[in-house]
């Protein structure tokens, strides 16, 4: 899956013009970004790179960062036939810009008019985690926001579109891994003897089981999982044995039925970092929350 990443130690390790070569799609018509970046390295995690790029945006003079958001191409059935970069092509294609009708197509047009005609610059959106009534609710939403507001929510969305082509270019560090630990609220007991399972979303929208377990006594598995660079950016989801843990708990047929077997579903955005799902449970009723 990662076979076709260049390393961090390669790209640490290029010429000023590979490096910036191999980056230089990363930030929209904006070249310089990664010619900048190329001279404080070397960089031990993607993270690091990232941020160190995101600086060198975050220095521009407020003249130069409205060039550069101007960099950034209109969300347009109109951009894609007229032609954009072959990395924002993809992500307005995968959307379903290539093919609204009439309709929504003559609303998207009076939004991006509107909007342009407010802040001076494209609106800007991560469009490779969004939907078209995702798109909708954050234009209409944004279109009321202060100049100064929208302007750090355009280079937030910025923040994203650039990580996400960063991951698809450069092998994150082998850094983050995922736990889960469950708590039986009624019992105010650790869930010792829970079945659990780990399963990834793929691209296709199939899920693939990557591990199983049992809790250990502390409701936990005995070590963190997917560490050592197995884990990848994307979506992936816990699921719990509930009912078989409550009938060994002598919880009525009745109680453990109402939930079934749990499932808690997670995005890992920077597999760089570490993701706990803590789960507090009980027969009627269940909390979770990205722990620490």
């Amino acid at each position: 899956m990662t076979g076709h990443l260049l390393s961090l130690d390669a790209l640490n390790a290029m010429s000023a013009p590979d490096f910036a070569a191999a980056l230089g799609p990363v930030f929209e018509n904006a070249p310089w970004v990664a010619q900048g970046a190329a001279a404080t390295r070397p960089f031990p995690t993607l993270t690091a790179l990232h941020k160190a790029m995101l600086a060198g945006i975050e220095a521009l003079p407020a003249p130069a960062l409205a060039d550069f958001l101007n960099g950034h191409p209109r969300l347009s059935p109109e951009t894609l036939r007229r032609g954009t970069t072959a990395e924002s092509t993809a992500e307005q294609t995968a959307l379903g810009l290539d093919a609204l009708d009439a309709e929504i197509s003559a609303r998207l047009d009076r939004l991006n008019a509107a909007y342009e005609a407010r802040f001076g610059y494209p609106f800007i959106l991560a469009v490779r985690k969004a939907s078209l009534e995702t798109l909708f609710a954050t234009f209409e939403r944004r279109l009321a926001a202060s100049p100064e507001a929208e302007r750090t929510e355009a280079l937030a969305e910025v923040a994203a579109i650039s990580w996400m082509r960063l991951l698809d270019r450069v092998r994150a560090a082998p850094t983050g891994s995922v736990s889960t630990h469950v708590l039986d609220t009624v019992r105010a007991a650790p869930a010792g003897g829970l079945g659990v399972e780990l399963w990834r979303r793929e691209s296709d929208g199939g899920m693939t089981r990557l591990t199983s377990f049992v809790t250990n006594d502390d409701g936990a598995c005995d070590h963190h999982l997917l560490g050592g660079g197995d884990l990848a950016a994307g979506t992936y989801e816990w699921r719990y044995d509930t009912p078989t843990y409550f009938a060994r708990h002598g919880y009525s047929t009745t109680a453990r039925a109402y939930l079934g077997k749990v499932r808690v579903a997670f995005t890992v955005w920077n597999p760089e970092e570490h993701f706990h799902v803590p789960l507090l449970l009980s027969p009627g009723s269940y909390t979770t929350y990205r722990g620490s």
